[in-house]
């Protein structure tokens, strides 16, 4: 993980929670394989690690589209989705090493969350580990129209904890998510990789 004194140089801390502080991934992905177990098609959980932060309609859209499932039944697999990851995340989610972070500069420097997450799951989850005590400001999917890759939500993050975003450093284990942060002029951690990206390289 990265360097105190490196985090230190950065007015505000932004992090994704799915993947980055909270190990949600295989829960999710397992849930997508559920929900195409439930409608006969044979939906493949590893799409959501291609499209790492994005939202669930702008996923199921795409797992719908790859598999030749009629969108039709979109809502109701969004819903189906919802429900079988809710159940996983509480089972199965642990905190990951960006936590630590978290916690080390909490009352440090101002911290936000964003994440591509529906508000509802996003409270769940931090309720399970009480989380969010910890941030300063949380932007959820539906708190901005643009999801990542745009780099609306963490944008939003900067604006929230009052921090110029070329002062913000995101931590991020999505490509959609680094594509995201870069674009808003941040750097940005790639947790997966222990790699730190300028946003100006």
């Amino acid at each position: 993980m990265l360097d105190n004194d490196v985090i230190n140089q950065y007015d505000g801390l932004i992090f994704d929670m799915d993947g980055t502080v909270i190990d949600t991934m295989p829960s999710h992905a397992k849930a997508w394989e559920m929900v195409g177990q439930h409608y006969g098609y044979p939906f493949d959980g590893n799409l959501l690690y291609e499209m790492g932060g994005a939202p669930v309609r702008t996923i199921a859209v795409e797992m719908m589209k790859r598999y030749a499932m009629p969108l039709d039944k979109l809502d109701d697999v969004i819903e189906l989705k919802r429900e079988y990851g809710k159940k996983l995340i509480m089972q199965h989610a642990t905190l990951l090493p960006a936590a630590n972070i978290v916690r080390a500069f909490y009352n440090k420097k101002p911290l936000a969350l964003g994440t591509g997450s529906h508000r509802p799951i996003a409270k769940i989850l931090l309720d399970k580990f009480d989380f969010e005590k910890y941030f300063s400001a949380i932007v959820t999917a539906e708190d901005i129209q643009h999801h990542k890759p745009a780099p609306d939500t963490f944008l939003r993050c900067a604006e929230l904890i009052q921090a110029k975003p070329q002062r913000c450093l995101v931590f991020e284990d999505g490509d959609f998510g680094i594509q995201a942060g870069l674009r808003a002029g941040m750097d940005v951690f790639d947790v997966r990789v222990n790699k730190l990206i300028r946003g100006n390289s």
